[in-house]
């Protein structure tokens, strides 16, 4: 099956729908969510996650060396290959722990009751889906490209668009800014 998208067309619809999740979510309930899609991106990526391991080795190496019960060893090297059991379980445990961050967003905050609480929750909903596609990408390069996804669609690299992702940011953040300006006016009876 060949979509008729580019890979920015892919891109721009894909950050479009995170501007509308979240506008209709608001900016309490998205930076919830933007926490457990870092967290999902820094622990469940193998580049980072393997990062993480690292350091938390020294950093165990390192504090036997100041008791003095040990020397200083170089962290172990993790498989790589055989990370969380493979591309295919780790992009589950990836959607698994995405789905948990908007569901507890949901749970854990009201809905947005005024324009400028949803205009601004545009700002973390862009930032929340340019590390889903970062993930993503990177995701359909580990496992092969194309081959295994039957699209023929060339991943986008949101690295590319970062300058779109800080223009629309700062356009949320003015029409938020200016709707907050604009309060009600008490009814007179």
């Amino acid at each position: 099956m060949v979509l008729p998208l580019t890979s920015q067309q892919c891109f721009f619809v894909t950050m479009l729908v995170f501007i509308v999740v979240g506008f209709m979510r608001g900016w309490r309930r998205e930076v919830m969510s933007l926490v457990f899609i870092l967290l999902a991106v820094v622990l469940i990526h193998p580049d980072t996650s393997d990062a993480v391991n690292s350091f938390l080795g020294r950093v165990g190496n390192f504090i036997a060396y100041l008791s003095g019960s040990g020397s200083l060893n170089s962290a172990p090297s993790s498989p790589g290959l055989s990370f969380l059991g493979g591309p295919f379980w780790s992009l589950v445990i990836f959607i698994l722990v995405v789905a948990l961050g908007y569901y507890i967003g949901n749970r854990v905050f009201p809905v947005p009751t005024t324009p400028h609480e949803r205009f601004i929750g545009v700002i973390p909903a862009i930032i929340s889906g340019a590390f889903v596609l970062f993930y993503m990408s990177n995701y359909v390069k580990s496992t092969g490209g194309t081959e295994n996804l039957q699209v023929q669609v060339a991943p986008p690299d949101p690295g590319t668009f970062v300058p779109v992702i800080f223009v629309l940011a700062l356009i949320a953040l003015v029409v938020g800014l200016v709707a907050s300006r604009f309060k009600k006016a008490p009814a007179k009876k």
